[in-house]
Protein backbone atom coordinates (compact mmCIF):
# COMPACT_ATOMS: atom_id res chain seq x y z
CA UNK A 1 0.00 0.00 0.00
CA UNK A 2 1.20 3.52 -0.75
CA UNK A 3 2.69 5.62 2.01
CA UNK A 4 0.27 8.10 3.63
CA UNK A 5 0.50 11.66 2.39
CA UNK A 6 1.74 14.27 4.85
CA UNK A 7 -1.16 16.51 5.76
CA UNK A 8 -1.12 19.91 4.08
CA UNK A 9 -3.27 22.94 4.79
CA UNK A 10 -5.83 23.15 2.01
CA UNK A 11 -9.10 24.97 1.51
CA UNK A 12 -12.19 22.77 1.95
CA UNK A 13 -12.73 22.81 -1.82
CA UNK A 14 -9.14 21.78 -2.58
CA UNK A 15 -9.18 19.12 0.14
CA UNK A 16 -12.37 17.63 -1.26
CA UNK A 17 -10.91 17.62 -4.78
CA UNK A 18 -7.78 15.90 -3.49
CA UNK A 19 -9.86 13.20 -1.78
CA UNK A 20 -11.91 12.63 -4.93
CA UNK A 21 -8.78 12.30 -7.06
CA UNK A 22 -7.34 9.79 -4.62
CA UNK A 23 -10.65 7.94 -4.55
CA UNK A 24 -10.64 7.68 -8.34
CA UNK A 25 -7.17 6.16 -8.20
CA UNK A 26 -8.04 3.62 -5.51
CA UNK A 27 -11.46 2.63 -6.86
CA UNK A 28 -9.91 2.31 -10.30
CA UNK A 29 -7.39 -0.22 -9.01
CA UNK A 30 -9.50 -2.44 -6.78
CA UNK A 31 -13.10 -3.64 -6.45
CA UNK A 32 -15.44 -1.41 -4.51
CA UNK A 33 -15.87 -3.90 -1.65
CA UNK A 34 -12.12 -4.03 -1.02
CA UNK A 35 -11.73 -0.27 -0.52
CA UNK A 36 -11.94 1.13 3.02
CA UNK A 37 -12.65 4.73 3.94
CA UNK A 38 -9.92 4.49 6.60
CA UNK A 39 -7.42 3.67 3.87
CA UNK A 40 -8.39 6.74 1.84
CA UNK A 41 -8.07 8.95 4.92
CA UNK A 42 -4.67 7.48 5.79
CA UNK A 43 -3.30 7.93 2.28
CA UNK A 44 -4.59 11.50 2.15
CA UNK A 45 -3.05 12.26 5.53
CA UNK A 46 -6.37 13.27 7.10
CA UNK A 47 -8.38 11.95 10.00
CA UNK A 48 -11.23 9.51 9.60
CA UNK A 49 -13.52 12.13 11.13
CA UNK A 50 -12.56 14.68 8.46
CA UNK A 51 -13.20 12.10 5.77
CA UNK A 52 -16.71 11.59 7.11
CA UNK A 53 -17.17 15.35 7.35
CA UNK A 54 -16.95 15.50 3.55
CA UNK A 55 -18.65 12.18 2.77
CA UNK A 56 -21.12 10.45 5.14
CA UNK A 57 -20.21 6.93 4.02
CA UNK A 58 -18.31 4.96 1.41
CA UNK A 59 -21.25 4.79 -0.97
CA UNK A 60 -21.61 8.59 -0.91
CA UNK A 61 -17.86 8.96 -1.41
CA UNK A 62 -17.85 6.63 -4.40
CA UNK A 63 -20.85 8.39 -5.92
CA UNK A 64 -19.01 11.71 -5.55
CA UNK A 65 -15.95 10.20 -7.26
CA UNK A 66 -18.08 9.01 -10.18
CA UNK A 67 -19.86 12.37 -10.40
CA UNK A 68 -16.54 14.26 -10.45
CA UNK A 69 -15.15 11.97 -13.15
CA UNK A 70 -18.33 12.41 -15.17
CA UNK A 71 -17.96 16.19 -15.01
CA UNK A 72 -14.36 16.00 -16.14
CA UNK A 73 -15.26 13.67 -18.99
CA UNK A 74 -18.12 15.90 -20.12
CA UNK A 75 -15.77 18.87 -20.32
CA UNK A 76 -13.05 16.83 -22.03
CA UNK A 77 -15.44 15.72 -24.77
CA UNK A 78 -16.61 19.24 -25.55
CA UNK A 79 -15.32 19.54 -29.09
CA UNK A 80 -16.94 22.56 -30.78
CA UNK A 81 -17.25 22.50 -34.54
CA UNK A 82 -14.29 23.80 -36.51
CA UNK A 83 -14.81 25.57 -39.79
CA UNK A 84 -15.36 23.10 -42.60
CA UNK A 85 -15.94 20.10 -40.35
CA UNK A 86 -18.57 17.62 -41.43
CA UNK A 87 -20.95 15.98 -38.97
CA UNK A 88 -18.84 12.84 -39.25
CA UNK A 89 -15.72 14.82 -38.32
CA UNK A 90 -17.42 16.27 -35.24
CA UNK A 91 -18.62 12.91 -34.00
CA UNK A 92 -15.25 11.33 -34.63
CA UNK A 93 -13.49 14.12 -32.72
CA UNK A 94 -15.78 13.62 -29.76
CA UNK A 95 -15.13 9.88 -29.61
CA UNK A 96 -11.38 10.43 -29.89
CA UNK A 97 -11.57 12.95 -27.04
CA UNK A 98 -13.42 10.33 -25.00
CA UNK A 99 -10.69 7.75 -25.57
CA UNK A 100 -7.96 10.32 -24.94
CA UNK A 101 -9.53 11.09 -21.58
CA UNK A 102 -9.55 7.39 -20.74
CA UNK A 103 -5.85 7.16 -21.60
CA UNK A 104 -4.92 10.21 -19.51
CA UNK A 105 -7.10 9.25 -16.50
CA UNK A 106 -7.15 5.44 -16.54
CA UNK A 107 -7.99 4.93 -12.87
CA UNK A 108 -10.74 7.52 -12.78
CA UNK A 109 -12.23 6.27 -16.02
CA UNK A 110 -12.21 2.69 -14.81
CA UNK A 111 -13.78 3.65 -11.47
CA UNK A 112 -16.59 5.36 -13.35
CA UNK A 113 -17.02 2.39 -15.68
CA UNK A 114 -17.29 -0.39 -13.11
CA UNK A 115 -18.31 1.05 -9.76
CA UNK A 116 -20.88 -0.88 -7.76
CA UNK A 117 -22.85 -1.78 -10.85
CA UNK A 118 -25.54 0.29 -12.49
CA UNK A 119 -28.27 -1.13 -10.26
CA UNK A 120 -27.43 1.42 -7.57
CA UNK A 121 -30.04 4.23 -7.77
CA UNK A 122 -27.52 6.95 -6.95
CA UNK A 123 -25.20 5.89 -9.75
CA UNK A 124 -28.12 5.41 -12.11
CA UNK A 125 -29.08 9.00 -11.38
CA UNK A 126 -25.59 10.18 -12.32
CA UNK A 127 -25.76 8.11 -15.50
CA UNK A 128 -29.15 9.58 -16.40
CA UNK A 129 -27.87 13.15 -16.04
CA UNK A 130 -24.74 12.37 -18.07
CA UNK A 131 -26.68 10.65 -20.84
CA UNK A 132 -29.15 13.51 -21.02
CA UNK A 133 -26.37 16.10 -21.34
CA UNK A 134 -24.47 14.09 -23.93
CA UNK A 135 -27.68 13.40 -25.86
CA UNK A 136 -28.52 17.12 -25.96
CA UNK A 137 -25.00 17.97 -27.09
CA UNK A 138 -25.11 15.44 -29.92
CA UNK A 139 -28.64 16.41 -30.92
CA UNK A 140 -27.47 20.01 -31.20
CA UNK A 141 -24.71 18.90 -33.59
CA UNK A 142 -27.05 16.66 -35.58
CA UNK A 143 -29.75 19.32 -35.96
CA UNK A 144 -27.30 22.16 -36.56
CA UNK A 145 -27.56 21.37 -40.27
CA UNK A 146 -31.37 21.61 -40.28
CA UNK A 147 -33.29 24.83 -40.81
CA UNK A 148 -36.59 24.88 -38.97
CA UNK A 149 -38.37 22.43 -36.70
CA UNK A 150 -37.67 18.72 -36.92
CA UNK A 151 -41.13 17.76 -35.80
CA UNK A 152 -41.84 16.05 -32.49
CA UNK A 153 -41.83 12.47 -33.81
CA UNK A 154 -38.57 12.81 -35.72
CA UNK A 155 -36.93 14.55 -32.77
CA UNK A 156 -38.08 11.79 -30.41
CA UNK A 157 -36.83 9.06 -32.74
CA UNK A 158 -33.47 10.77 -33.12
CA UNK A 159 -33.12 11.05 -29.36
CA UNK A 160 -33.82 7.31 -29.00
CA UNK A 161 -31.10 6.59 -31.55
CA UNK A 162 -28.61 8.87 -29.79
CA UNK A 163 -29.28 7.30 -26.39
CA UNK A 164 -28.66 3.85 -27.87
CA UNK A 165 -25.51 5.06 -29.59
CA UNK A 166 -24.14 6.46 -26.34
CA UNK A 167 -24.45 3.02 -24.72
CA UNK A 168 -22.79 1.44 -27.77
CA UNK A 169 -19.90 3.92 -27.70
CA UNK A 170 -19.52 3.61 -23.93
CA UNK A 171 -19.03 -0.13 -24.26
CA UNK A 172 -16.57 0.12 -27.15
CA UNK A 173 -14.46 2.61 -25.19
CA UNK A 174 -14.61 0.32 -22.14
CA UNK A 175 -13.33 -2.52 -24.29
CA UNK A 176 -10.41 -0.35 -25.36
CA UNK A 177 -9.49 0.21 -21.70
CA UNK A 178 -9.39 -3.58 -21.36
CA UNK A 179 -7.26 -3.87 -24.51
CA UNK A 180 -5.41 -0.61 -25.35
CA UNK A 181 -4.00 -2.20 -28.53
CA UNK A 182 -7.37 -1.60 -30.23
CA UNK A 183 -6.78 1.19 -32.74
CA UNK A 184 -8.37 4.44 -31.56
CA UNK A 185 -8.83 5.92 -35.03
CA UNK A 186 -10.57 2.83 -36.32
CA UNK A 187 -12.84 2.76 -33.29
CA UNK A 188 -13.70 6.46 -33.64
CA UNK A 189 -14.49 5.96 -37.34
CA UNK A 190 -16.71 2.98 -36.53
CA UNK A 191 -18.62 4.87 -33.84
CA UNK A 192 -19.22 7.93 -36.02
CA UNK A 193 -20.37 5.82 -38.95
CA UNK A 194 -22.68 3.80 -36.69
CA UNK A 195 -24.56 6.91 -35.52
CA UNK A 196 -24.83 8.46 -38.97
CA UNK A 197 -26.05 5.19 -40.47
CA UNK A 198 -28.71 4.94 -37.77
CA UNK A 199 -29.79 8.57 -38.20
CA UNK A 200 -30.15 8.02 -41.96
CA UNK A 201 -32.71 5.29 -41.24
CA UNK A 202 -34.98 7.46 -39.07
CA UNK A 203 -38.23 7.97 -41.04
CA UNK A 204 -39.03 11.52 -42.04
CA UNK A 205 -35.71 13.25 -41.38
CA UNK A 206 -35.29 16.51 -43.34
CA UNK A 207 -33.47 16.35 -46.66
CA UNK A 208 -30.65 18.54 -45.35
CA UNK A 209 -29.99 16.10 -42.50
CA UNK A 210 -30.21 13.12 -44.84
CA UNK A 211 -27.58 14.78 -47.03
CA UNK A 212 -25.35 15.63 -44.05
CA UNK A 213 -25.23 12.07 -42.74
CA UNK A 214 -24.16 10.83 -46.17
CA UNK A 215 -21.29 13.32 -46.39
Amino acid sequence: MSEPTARRRLSPKDRRSELLALGAEVFGQRPYDEVRIDEIAERAGVSRALMYHYFPDKRAFFAAVVRAESERLFEATNTPAAEGQTLFDRLRSGVLAYMRYDEEHPHGAWAAYIGMGRTDPVLRGIDDVDNERQMQRIMAAVTDVVSGDLGSKVERDLQVIVYGWLAFTFELCRQRILDPSVDANWLADSCAHALLDAVARVPGIPAALAQAVRT
